[in-house]
């Protein structure tokens, strides 16, 4: 595959954007593989992931593809989430799925970017929340900051790649695509869309990560990682809505909100935020403390 790999991230691989007359669909494998876009899959043995490939190009094929320029110092921080242990109820709130029978391959969530309203908490001088998408031990999430002025900062941040130079900003939608090969070295793509600038990126990344047994996507509050996390304040951010959601394994394909809704509760159980099941592709959080 070509691309180049970022000088201080051994495993990051960059591919130049493709050009703005660029035709997915008149391009040959050759010409996919040097933007490091997906290859078109077989219709007659994957007729799923065919029909998401055509509407997909067909959705993106004029949107400005920006050159990935991601902040590697920033790839292992820790994630939000704990994929081993999956969302924490007293941080988290959205779904997660879990399959034992066959690994998830890919994850295609499409999301909203809240406006937060600050909240004051016993230690945070500023609220810290996230809406994140997980495919195993991959994890991408939309950072947000709020402050007592009601100043919000917002960028977006993908495991094992860092800080991510798609701009972003409440009001926003966000789409996402998460794949991850079941063979070593466990190779990433990412594919991320600012669907209101009609701005995309991608890039690869060697993970050394095992095939994936879970998917999630939701929201979450953190802060000073010595604070206890529920004394973190959840910023106000009214509701979040995940739709066109589409996961994969190797055995077919699979509903995420068919697996465990994830209320977020603070130290007393008093409900925070909760999930919305809307159909089987879609959910939204929505604020829910007095």
């Amino acid at each position: 595959m070509t691309g180049k790999q970022t000088p201080d991230r051994k495993g990051v691989r960059l591919y130049p954007p493709p050009s703005k007359d660029f035709d997915p669909f008149a391009a040959t494998k050759k010409d996919l593989m040097r933007h490091g876009l997906p290859l078109r899959p077989d219709p007659q043995t994957q007729p799923g992931m065919a029909a998401l490939w055509e509407r997909q190009a067909d959705r993106y094929r004029n949107f400005e593809h920006l050159e990935a320029r991601p902040d590697t110092t920033t790839a292992d921080k820790k994630a939000v989430t704990a994929p081993a242990l999956g969302p924490d109820p007293i941080e988290s709130c959205g779904y997660q799925l879990f399959s034992s029978l066959a690994p998830f391959t890919a994850l295609f969530v499409t999301w909203t970017v809240p406006d937060l309203r600050f909240v004051p908490g016993p230690f945070d001088p500023i609220d810290h929340f996230h809406t994140f998408v997980g495919l195993g031990f991959l994890d991408v999430h939309v950072e947000m900051t709020v402050d007592s002025a009601q100043n919000v900062t917002s960028q977006i941040w993908a495991q094992g790649v860092g800080l991510i130079n798609l701009p972003v900003r409440p009001g926003d939608v966000i789409s996402g695509a998460l794949c991850l090969d079941t063979n070593p070295p466990g190779t990433a793509h990412y594919f991320l869309t600012n669907e209101t600038t009609l701005q995309t990126i991608n890039f690869t990344v060697a993970t050394g990560f095992p095939p994936a047994v879970t998917i999630n996507a939701g929201v979450t509050r953190s802060g000073d990682p010595n604070v206890p996390p529920f004394e973190h304040p959840l910023a106000r951010f009214g509701v979040v809505y995940f739709d066109e959601i589409s996961a994969y394994t190797t055995s077919g394909s699979r509903s995420l909100t068919a697996g465990d809704a994830i209320t977020m509760v603070d130290q007393n159980g008093r409900i925070l935020a909760r999930p919305v099941r809307l159909n089987d592709f879609a959910f939204k959080t929505v604020y829910a403390a007095t």
